[in-house]
């Protein structure tokens, strides 16, 4: 209960704050900017790191692994909306890379990686994803957003993150495992900007946001195999 506590205590506060300064790094650097900082384990880090403090160096071994089961859904999601964004309008997008995204999770549910595993598997995958990432044909459009715009993505994600800790406990060990794996940070971020600038910003923001994995990855496996 305590850990469940904590993961939901560190997604609304800094889930938002990844976004509004995504957001605000958008517009000063370019997308491609605050993808990368979305890509970093700025969330995943500190809740593996606490887990590890309050339920023991186990629960916090089998965090990372969950955490490393993640990021293969979420490299999973950045490629799919990539490749369908130029071809669909924001909403048609992230829907098909939602449903893209839980089967996946769905799918690591039912198969019992070992930690190695995982990782040769997430690495294959981002491999694969860069060498294959789409082009985009137009450069990213900037321009003013309303003022409204960042409290409604702050507000969007925190609906998401709470609406899927309540869902959770009713939907079952394999559903909400599936649940858990599902990118709100990237999908908020991904969503607003295609809407907004257009679907070569979003490339970008994405794009950003894989460059940042080799860190995300090589964190998360060390916490995995030294806990």
């Amino acid at each position: 209960m305590k850990s469940t506590q904590t993961l939901l205590i560190l997604k609304v506060t800094l889930g938002p704050l990844m976004v509004a300064l995504s957001h605000y790094l958008g517009k000063l650097k370019g997308h491609g900017m605050g993808g990368r900082l979305i890509g970093l384990p700025i969330t995943t880090g500190p809740f593996i790191l606490i887990i590890s403090l309050q339920e023991g160096t186990q629960f916090g071994k089998h965090a990372a692994h969950g955490v490393l089961l993640g990021q293969i859904a979420l490299a999973i999601y950045c490629w799919v909306y990539t490749f369908i964004s130029p071809r669909m309008n924001w909403y048609q997008a992230i829907t098909t890379a939602t449903a893209t995204v839980l089967a996946v999770g769905y799918a690591t549910t039912h198969i019992a990686f070992t930690t190695t595993q995982a990782l040769v598997v997430l690495i294959a995958i981002w491999l694969a994803a860069m060498k294959f990432w789409p082009k985009s044909s137009n450069a990213p459009v900037f321009v003013e957003s309303p003022q409204w715009e960042l409290p409604v993505r702050i507000a969007v994600t925190l609906t998401i993150f709470i609406g899927l800790a309540a869902l959770a406990p009713h939907l079952g060990a394999n559903v909400s495992g599936a649940l858990s794996t599902y990118p709100v940070i990237a999908s908020v971020v991904s969503a607003f900007n295609h809407r907004r600038y257009g679907p070569a910003s979003t490339m970008a923001t994405l794009r950003g946001l894989m460059e940042s994995f080799p860190i995300t990855i090589a964190f998360i496996a060390i916490l995995a195999y030294a806990l």
